[in-house]
């Protein structure tokens, strides 16, 4: 399904008044920040006008951005001036780049020495295993420590994140799995996905449906009405957590035992 739909989906369910299971804001904002690897880093450069540019980054295990810098780079000799900046990563789709999710994380950067920098090293590497210059010697390691988070979801879905919220919060176990479970439950289990929308969600003239997310808490479903052919998106919890894809799996043989026994 392209971008754009599945995340018009994701807003009319973050709208939808008693909607269970779903992702804090917070919790969004760790997923797409790791999940994304390459950002628009806003520096303060002469005169105090911001100044942007395109890097590429890793997160470490609290959320905290860590960036490999040339001493060339405009945007290193406006932090050796300020060290407040933003970093802007954004959801990767097609259609309406203004209904993708995007998230902003703001403070000031450093650079890291000794262990700091060694440990900051390898997981960007791991991150950002083509970064053969990361052994030059005009590049340093900085990590920029989080003081507020401005997380947009799309049209409609917008919200400030503090910064102990941020760092408490856990990325989506399921994001790296997500594109390959949807792509199989759309293709061999469609009619499963009817299924529970005429039982869980209350629509017995469903007659279509797609999955279009999944996360730990539940999944996201365009359900198509038989009697207009409209689409409506529907969000469908899980009883517990499901942080793998064999979780997953489990959660869905029990869904449809429930609803056959509905």
């Amino acid at each position: 399904m392209p971008e754009h739909q599945r995340a018009a989906a994701e807003r009319t369910l973050a709208a939808t008044p008693g909607v269970r299971g779903e992702p804090s804001d917070a919790e969004r904002s760790r997923t797409l920040i790791g999940a994304v690897r390459t950002g628009s880093l806003a520096t303060i450069g002469d005169g105090g006008f911001p100044f942007g540019s395109l890097v590429s980054h890793a997160v470490d295990p609290s959320g905290r951005p860590v960036l490999l810098l040339s001493d060339l780079a405009e945007h290193s000799r406006n932090l050796a001036g300020d060290p407040r900046a933003s970093l802007m990563a954004t959801e990767v789709g097609t259609g309406d780049p203004l209904a993708l999710a995007r998230v902003t994380v703001i403070g000031r950067v450093g650079e890291l020495q000794g262990g700091e920098r060694a440990a900051a090293l390898e997981i960007y590497q791991e991150a950002q295993p083509g970064a053969f210059y990361a052994g030059f010697a005009d590049f340093r390691l900085y990590r920029l420590d989080v003081e507020s988070v401005r997380y947009v979801g799309g049209f409609g879905r917008m919200s400030w994140v503090d910064a102990a919220g941020y760092t408490e919060a856990e990325p989506d176990p399921l994001r790296p799995h997500a594109e390959r479970i949807i792509a199989h439950m759309n293709d061999d289990h469609a009619d499963s996905l009817v299924l529970f929308c005429r039982r869980f969600a209350d629509r017995p003239a469903t007659t279509e449906a797609r999955m279009v997310a999944v996360d730990r808490y539940g999944f996201a479903v365009l359900a198509t009405d038989g009697a207009d052919g409209r689409e409506t998106a529907v969000r469908l919890p899980f009883d517990e957590r499901t942080d793998t894809p064999d979780a997953v799996r489990q959660a869905m043989i029990e869904l449809v035992r429930r609803a056959r026994a509905a």
